[in-house]
Protein backbone atom coordinates (compact mmCIF):
# COMPACT_ATOMS: atom_id res chain seq x y z
CA UNK A 1 0.00 0.00 0.00
CA UNK A 2 2.78 2.40 0.90
CA UNK A 3 4.64 1.66 -2.32
CA UNK A 4 1.53 2.43 -4.37
CA UNK A 5 1.04 5.75 -2.59
CA UNK A 6 4.69 6.66 -3.16
CA UNK A 7 4.35 5.91 -6.85
CA UNK A 8 1.17 8.00 -7.13
CA UNK A 9 2.81 11.10 -5.60
CA UNK A 10 4.81 12.92 -8.33
CA UNK A 11 8.39 13.53 -7.37
CA UNK A 12 9.76 17.06 -7.79
CA UNK A 13 12.01 17.53 -10.76
CA UNK A 14 15.68 17.73 -9.96
CA UNK A 15 17.30 21.07 -10.58
CA UNK A 16 20.29 21.57 -12.85
CA UNK A 17 22.53 21.97 -9.82
CA UNK A 18 21.28 18.63 -8.39
CA UNK A 19 21.67 16.79 -11.71
CA UNK A 20 25.17 18.09 -12.42
CA UNK A 21 26.42 18.53 -8.90
CA UNK A 22 26.97 21.77 -7.03
CA UNK A 23 30.54 22.22 -8.21
CA UNK A 24 29.68 21.72 -11.88
CA UNK A 25 27.33 24.68 -12.27
CA UNK A 26 29.93 27.42 -11.63
CA UNK A 27 32.33 25.64 -13.99
CA UNK A 28 29.73 25.50 -16.76
CA UNK A 29 28.89 29.17 -16.18
CA UNK A 30 32.45 30.39 -16.69
CA UNK A 31 33.47 27.84 -19.33
CA UNK A 32 32.39 29.87 -22.45
CA UNK A 33 34.22 32.99 -21.33
CA UNK A 34 37.25 30.99 -20.19
CA UNK A 35 37.34 29.10 -23.50
CA UNK A 36 37.26 32.32 -25.53
CA UNK A 37 39.92 33.90 -23.33
CA UNK A 38 42.24 30.92 -23.64
CA UNK A 39 41.61 30.33 -27.37
CA UNK A 40 41.88 33.91 -28.57
CA UNK A 41 44.15 35.54 -26.00
CA UNK A 42 46.33 33.17 -23.95
CA UNK A 43 47.28 30.76 -26.74
CA UNK A 44 48.08 33.52 -29.28
CA UNK A 45 50.30 35.24 -26.71
CA UNK A 46 52.25 32.04 -26.09
CA UNK A 47 52.59 31.58 -29.85
CA UNK A 48 53.89 35.17 -30.14
CA UNK A 49 56.32 34.54 -27.26
CA UNK A 50 57.61 31.40 -28.98
CA UNK A 51 58.00 33.15 -32.34
CA UNK A 52 59.78 36.10 -30.74
CA UNK A 53 62.55 33.80 -29.53
CA UNK A 54 63.22 32.29 -32.96
CA UNK A 55 65.98 33.43 -35.27
CA UNK A 56 63.62 33.00 -38.23
CA UNK A 57 60.23 31.55 -38.94
CA UNK A 58 60.24 27.82 -39.88
CA UNK A 59 58.66 28.46 -43.28
CA UNK A 60 61.57 30.81 -44.13
CA UNK A 61 64.37 28.83 -42.49
CA UNK A 62 63.93 25.07 -41.89
CA UNK A 63 66.49 25.15 -39.05
CA UNK A 64 65.76 28.13 -36.79
CA UNK A 65 67.38 28.49 -33.40
CA UNK A 66 66.36 30.26 -30.22
CA UNK A 67 67.78 33.72 -29.57
CA UNK A 68 67.05 37.00 -27.76
CA UNK A 69 68.33 39.07 -30.67
CA UNK A 70 64.80 40.16 -31.59
CA UNK A 71 64.28 41.73 -28.15
CA UNK A 72 67.68 43.43 -28.31
CA UNK A 73 66.71 44.87 -31.69
CA UNK A 74 63.38 46.12 -30.37
CA UNK A 75 65.07 47.88 -27.45
CA UNK A 76 68.09 49.24 -29.32
CA UNK A 77 66.68 50.48 -32.63
CA UNK A 78 65.42 54.08 -32.34
CA UNK A 79 62.40 53.62 -34.64
CA UNK A 80 60.75 51.21 -32.22
CA UNK A 81 61.59 53.27 -29.15
CA UNK A 82 60.34 56.52 -30.70
CA UNK A 83 57.13 54.97 -31.99
CA UNK A 84 56.40 53.48 -28.56
CA UNK A 85 57.00 56.76 -26.74
CA UNK A 86 54.94 58.63 -29.34
CA UNK A 87 52.10 56.14 -28.90
CA UNK A 88 52.28 56.49 -25.13
CA UNK A 89 51.99 60.26 -25.43
CA UNK A 90 49.09 60.18 -27.88
CA UNK A 91 47.26 57.53 -25.85
CA UNK A 92 47.72 59.43 -22.59
CA UNK A 93 46.52 62.73 -24.08
CA UNK A 94 43.52 61.08 -25.75
CA UNK A 95 42.60 59.24 -22.54
CA UNK A 96 42.73 62.42 -20.44
CA UNK A 97 40.63 64.34 -22.97
CA UNK A 98 38.13 61.47 -23.18
CA UNK A 99 37.86 61.40 -19.38
CA UNK A 100 37.28 65.15 -19.19
CA UNK A 101 34.58 64.92 -21.85
CA UNK A 102 32.96 61.72 -20.66
CA UNK A 103 32.71 62.33 -16.91
CA UNK A 104 30.32 65.32 -17.06
CA UNK A 105 28.18 63.56 -19.67
CA UNK A 106 28.03 60.34 -17.64
CA UNK A 107 27.31 62.31 -14.46
CA UNK A 108 24.41 64.13 -16.06
CA UNK A 109 22.94 60.96 -17.57
CA UNK A 110 23.30 58.93 -14.37
CA UNK A 111 22.41 61.53 -11.72
CA UNK A 112 20.41 64.32 -13.33
CA UNK A 113 18.52 62.99 -16.32
CA UNK A 114 15.35 60.93 -15.94
CA UNK A 115 15.90 59.33 -19.35
CA UNK A 116 19.61 58.75 -19.12
CA UNK A 117 19.49 55.26 -20.62
CA UNK A 118 17.51 56.45 -23.65
CA UNK A 119 19.79 59.42 -24.25
CA UNK A 120 22.84 57.17 -23.93
CA UNK A 121 21.38 54.77 -26.48
CA UNK A 122 20.74 57.63 -28.92
CA UNK A 123 24.29 58.87 -28.43
CA UNK A 124 25.70 55.43 -29.25
CA UNK A 125 23.68 54.86 -32.44
CA UNK A 126 26.27 56.57 -34.73
CA UNK A 127 28.93 54.26 -33.32
CA UNK A 128 27.13 51.19 -34.61
CA UNK A 129 28.58 51.90 -38.03
CA UNK A 130 32.01 50.71 -39.13
CA UNK A 131 34.93 52.42 -37.43
CA UNK A 132 36.70 52.58 -40.79
CA UNK A 133 33.89 54.67 -42.28
CA UNK A 134 33.77 57.00 -39.31
CA UNK A 135 37.53 57.57 -39.19
CA UNK A 136 37.67 58.01 -42.97
CA UNK A 137 34.92 60.64 -42.70
CA UNK A 138 37.09 62.61 -40.28
CA UNK A 139 39.92 62.34 -42.78
CA UNK A 140 37.72 64.32 -45.18
CA UNK A 141 36.70 66.81 -42.48
CA UNK A 142 40.26 67.48 -41.30
CA UNK A 143 41.80 67.89 -44.77
CA UNK A 144 43.17 71.18 -46.10
CA UNK A 145 39.94 71.71 -48.06
CA UNK A 146 37.78 70.07 -45.40
CA UNK A 147 34.89 71.46 -43.42
CA UNK A 148 37.00 72.42 -40.39
CA UNK A 149 39.44 74.60 -42.34
CA UNK A 150 36.58 76.08 -44.37
CA UNK A 151 34.67 76.99 -41.20
CA UNK A 152 37.70 78.60 -39.54
CA UNK A 153 38.41 80.66 -42.66
CA UNK A 154 34.79 81.81 -42.84
CA UNK A 155 34.77 82.81 -39.18
CA UNK A 156 38.06 84.63 -39.59
CA UNK A 157 40.18 82.55 -37.25
CA UNK A 158 42.69 81.77 -39.99
CA UNK A 159 43.49 83.30 -43.39
CA UNK A 160 44.56 80.12 -45.16
CA UNK A 161 44.13 76.40 -44.52
CA UNK A 162 46.34 74.88 -41.86
CA UNK A 163 47.64 71.34 -41.84
CA UNK A 164 45.62 69.21 -39.44
CA UNK A 165 45.52 65.91 -41.26
CA UNK A 166 48.56 63.64 -40.97
CA UNK A 167 49.63 65.20 -37.70
CA UNK A 168 49.65 64.09 -34.09
CA UNK A 169 46.65 66.32 -33.41
CA UNK A 170 44.62 64.44 -36.01
CA UNK A 171 45.51 61.10 -34.42
CA UNK A 172 44.53 62.33 -30.96
CA UNK A 173 41.29 63.70 -32.39
CA UNK A 174 40.50 60.36 -33.98
CA UNK A 175 41.29 58.46 -30.78
CA UNK A 176 39.11 60.76 -28.68
CA UNK A 177 36.22 60.48 -31.12
CA UNK A 178 36.49 56.70 -31.39
CA UNK A 179 36.92 55.76 -27.73
CA UNK A 180 35.06 58.39 -25.71
CA UNK A 181 31.87 56.24 -25.75
CA UNK A 182 33.91 53.43 -24.17
CA UNK A 183 34.73 55.88 -21.40
CA UNK A 184 31.11 56.99 -20.94
CA UNK A 185 29.62 53.51 -20.54
CA UNK A 186 31.61 52.38 -17.46
CA UNK A 187 31.34 55.82 -15.89
CA UNK A 188 27.58 55.82 -16.38
CA UNK A 189 27.26 52.48 -14.61
CA UNK A 190 29.60 53.52 -11.79
CA UNK A 191 27.98 56.90 -11.15
CA UNK A 192 24.55 55.30 -11.10
CA UNK A 193 25.59 53.12 -8.14
CA UNK A 194 26.50 56.01 -5.84
CA UNK A 195 23.86 55.98 -3.04
CA UNK A 196 21.54 58.97 -3.18
CA UNK A 197 21.49 59.02 0.62
CA UNK A 198 25.14 60.06 0.71
CA UNK A 199 24.49 62.88 -1.72
CA UNK A 200 21.52 64.08 0.31
CA UNK A 201 23.46 63.81 3.58
CA UNK A 202 26.29 65.84 2.07
CA UNK A 203 23.84 68.56 1.04
CA UNK A 204 22.18 68.53 4.48
CA UNK A 205 25.57 69.06 6.12
CA UNK A 206 26.12 72.20 4.06
CA UNK A 207 28.36 70.94 1.26
CA UNK A 208 27.88 72.51 -2.15
CA UNK A 209 27.89 70.65 -5.46
CA UNK A 210 31.66 70.85 -5.98
CA UNK A 211 32.43 69.74 -2.43
CA UNK A 212 30.09 66.78 -2.80
CA UNK A 213 31.71 65.88 -6.09
CA UNK A 214 35.25 66.03 -4.67
CA UNK A 215 34.56 64.43 -1.30
CA UNK A 216 31.83 61.88 -2.12
CA UNK A 217 31.36 61.18 -5.82
CA UNK A 218 34.97 61.03 -7.03
CA UNK A 219 36.27 58.77 -4.22
CA UNK A 220 33.32 56.37 -4.56
CA UNK A 221 33.70 56.16 -8.32
CA UNK A 222 37.49 55.98 -8.40
CA UNK A 223 37.57 52.26 -9.12
CA UNK A 224 35.08 52.51 -12.00
CA UNK A 225 36.81 55.61 -13.34
CA UNK A 226 40.17 53.86 -13.36
CA UNK A 227 38.61 50.85 -15.10
CA UNK A 228 37.32 53.17 -17.83
CA UNK A 229 40.73 54.84 -18.08
CA UNK A 230 42.48 51.47 -18.44
CA UNK A 231 39.98 50.36 -21.09
CA UNK A 232 40.43 53.47 -23.22
CA UNK A 233 44.19 53.63 -22.71
CA UNK A 234 44.67 50.04 -23.88
CA UNK A 235 42.37 50.62 -26.84
CA UNK A 236 44.32 53.73 -27.86
CA UNK A 237 47.59 51.80 -27.69
CA UNK A 238 46.23 49.12 -29.99
CA UNK A 239 44.41 51.41 -32.40
CA UNK A 240 45.34 50.98 -36.04
CA UNK A 241 42.67 52.88 -38.00
CA UNK A 242 43.32 56.34 -36.58
CA UNK A 243 47.06 55.90 -36.95
CA UNK A 244 46.77 54.60 -40.51
CA UNK A 245 44.18 57.02 -41.88
CA UNK A 246 44.82 60.20 -39.88
CA UNK A 247 48.54 59.90 -39.16
CA UNK A 248 51.47 60.30 -41.51
CA UNK A 249 54.95 58.89 -41.94
CA UNK A 250 56.27 61.15 -39.16
CA UNK A 251 53.58 60.12 -36.67
CA UNK A 252 53.96 56.34 -36.68
CA UNK A 253 52.35 54.61 -33.70
CA UNK A 254 53.50 51.29 -32.32
CA UNK A 255 50.38 49.54 -33.64
CA UNK A 256 51.22 50.69 -37.17
CA UNK A 257 54.84 49.60 -36.77
CA UNK A 258 53.74 46.13 -35.63
CA UNK A 259 51.25 45.93 -38.49
CA UNK A 260 53.87 46.87 -41.07
CA UNK A 261 56.47 44.58 -39.51
CA UNK A 262 54.19 41.59 -39.84
CA UNK A 263 52.63 42.29 -43.23
CA UNK A 264 54.87 44.78 -45.01
CA UNK A 265 58.24 43.46 -43.88
CA UNK A 266 57.15 39.84 -43.30
CA UNK A 267 59.37 39.86 -40.20
CA UNK A 268 57.24 37.80 -37.87
CA UNK A 269 59.93 37.27 -35.24
CA UNK A 270 60.56 40.99 -34.63
CA UNK A 271 56.83 41.70 -34.85
CA UNK A 272 56.20 39.04 -32.21
CA UNK A 273 58.89 40.53 -29.98
CA UNK A 274 57.30 43.96 -30.34
CA UNK A 275 53.90 42.51 -29.46
CA UNK A 276 55.25 40.75 -26.36
CA UNK A 277 57.06 43.89 -25.16
CA UNK A 278 53.99 46.09 -25.66
CA UNK A 279 51.75 43.50 -23.99
CA UNK A 280 54.07 43.25 -20.97
CA UNK A 281 54.31 47.03 -20.56
CA UNK A 282 50.54 47.46 -20.84
CA UNK A 283 49.93 44.62 -18.39
CA UNK A 284 52.22 46.20 -15.79
CA UNK A 285 50.73 49.63 -16.41
CA UNK A 286 47.20 48.27 -16.00
CA UNK A 287 48.17 46.59 -12.73
CA UNK A 288 49.58 49.86 -11.39
CA UNK A 289 46.52 51.85 -12.45
CA UNK A 290 44.18 49.25 -10.97
CA UNK A 291 46.13 49.45 -7.71
CA UNK A 292 45.82 53.24 -7.68
CA UNK A 293 42.12 53.03 -8.48
CA UNK A 294 41.09 51.01 -5.47
CA UNK A 295 37.97 52.45 -3.89
CA UNK A 296 38.12 54.39 -0.67
CA UNK A 297 36.76 52.46 2.29
CA UNK A 298 34.45 54.31 4.64
CA UNK A 299 33.95 53.25 8.20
Amino acid sequence: MTDAVDQAIPRPRRTLRERLGGASVPFISVFPAAFLLIAFFVIPMFVALHNSLLSSMPFFDPNPHYTVENYVRVIVEPVYRRSFMRTAGYAAIATVISLLLAYPVAYYLARKSKRGSLILLIMLIPFWTSVILRVFAWKIVLGNSGILNWAMIKIGIIDQPIKILYTGAAIVFGLVYTYTPFMILPLYGTLGKVPKELMEASADLGANTWQTLLKITLPLTRSGTMSAVILVLLACFGDVMSAQLLGGANTLMISTVIFETFLGGANWTVGSALSVVVFTVLLLMSAVLARVGRETEYA
